[in-house]
Parts: structure tokens; C-alpha cells; sequence
């Protein structure tokens, strides 16, 4: 009956964060149109999805935070170690994708990294609060609560959160050739949270690697 119950909150929980998006652009202009307030209405919006995400999992949210308050160290050391695995795959992946496609470019990147540099305050605490913490509990915690198995898990999930990078639809090559990092991406942050049994890791491993991005783009 746990395992029932788990099943049927995951489910639950991944198709609130498929759906709510959709509905607020079906009321709002598409992000690379929008304003600022209406910038702004959509950060609300998607915090109170993720306030209602940590509420469903409160229990282990404060498990894994006494946690880290014993070991932090050691959770921390873990989580530099899984970010540096992290960039080394993912430039090693994204150079042999170039050599294979030379004219391969990140899909939506140089529009996300517009937004930042036009609207940083907002961009900063959508992609550093909401989008972090939203991912790892619905691509981490909630696939590991649905698939029983680890490697399935780790491999699976790894996938799908590759393939949300480039918003829900493969429709060219640039597509599919911006899959294949993220997917790689996307394992190592599963194995980071299955050898630790702690979401806080691929939390941090997520929050290195979002700020060694910020560098780059204001670089």
C-alpha cells in the first residue's frame, strides 16, 4: 500500500509540473514575450507549484535536511565531486556531438541567456529557487518513488529530463543533439542522489553547475 500510495503521489506531482506550464502559457504570452510583470506572475505561479511539491514530500525534505546537518561535509564533498563529473561528461559529450555536427548550438540558449542578461533578479531566483529545486524533486525523488529499480531509474529519468531540456518535442537534429548531454547530465544527478539517499546532493550538484553557467554567460 506505501509503494501504491508513492506511485500515485509521483504520478500525481509529474503531471501538475507538465500541466501548470502549459496552462500559464495558454493565459500568458510565451516567456521570450513576455514582460516583466508578466515575468514576474509566472515566477509567482511556479513558486506556489513548488511550495505544494515540498509539501507533498515535507517528511523527507526534513529527513534529508537533518541529514546534511550531520554530514554536511561529507555531502558536500560528494556534491563537488558529482559537479566536476558533471561538467568533465557533459563538454567531453557536447564535443564529440560538435565534431559530429559542427553547427550544433544548445537549443533556446542564447534565449534563456538573453532573459538572463535582461531581466537577471527574476532569471536568478527562477533558475537558481524554482526550476533547481522543482527538477530534483520531480526528476529525482519522484522517478525513484515510481521506477522500483535503481538502474532504471537512473538511466530513465536521465532520459526524460533530457528531453525536457528542449521542451517536451523533438522537432530537428539540434533538438536530439541537445538531448544527449542533458540525458548524460541527468544520470549523474540520479546516481548522485541514489548513493547518498539525500535530494539535497543533486541539488547542490545542480547549483554548482547553474553557477559555473551564470559565469559563462556573463563572461
Amino acid at each position: 500500500m506505501k509503494s501504491y500510495n508513492k506511485l500515485i503521489k509521483g504520478i500525481g506531482v509529474f503531471l501538475l509540473y507538465i500541466l501548470v506550464p502549459y496552462v500559464i502559457d495558454i493565459f500568458l504570452p510565451s516567456i521570450t514575450k513576455s514582460s516583466t510583470n508578466e515575468l514576474i506572475i509566472r515566477l509567482a505561479l511556479m513558486f506556489l507549484l513548488l511550495l505544494y511539491f515540498i509539501l507533498m514530500y515535507k517528511e523527507d525534505f526534513i529527513r534529508d535536511i537533518k541529514a546534511l546537518k550531520t554530514n554536511f561535509l561529507s555531502i558536500l564533498g560528494k556534491s563537488l565531486m558529482y559537479f566536476a563529473l558533471l561538467i568533465v561528461t557533459f563538454f567531453a559529450v557536447s564535443a564529440v556531438i560538435r565534431i559530429i555536427n559542427p553547427d550544433f548550438v544548445y537549443t533556446n540558449s542564447s534565449i534563456i541567456d538573453a532573459m538572463i542578461k535582461e531581466n537577471f533578479i527574476i532569471m536568478i531566483v527562477y533558475v537558481f529557487i524554482i526550476t533547481l529545486i522543482t527538477e530534483q524533486i520531480v526528476f529525482r525523488k519522484v522517478f525513484k518513488d515510481i521506477l522500483q529499480n535503481k538502474y532504471f531509474f537512473i538511466i530513465f529519468s536521465g532520459i526524460i529530463y533530457g528531453i525536457f531540456q528542449v521542451g517536451y518535442t523533438v522537432s530537428s537534429i539540434n533538438d536530439l543533439c541537445t538531448i544527449i548531454p542533458f540525458a548524460f547530465a541527468g544520470i549523474i544527478l540520479n546516481v548522485s542522489y541514489i548513493k547518498t539517499d539525500n535530494i539535497v546532493t543533486p541539488c547542490l550538484v545542480y547549483l554548482f553547475y547553474n553557477l559555473f553557467s551564470l559565469l559563462g554567460v556573463m563572461l
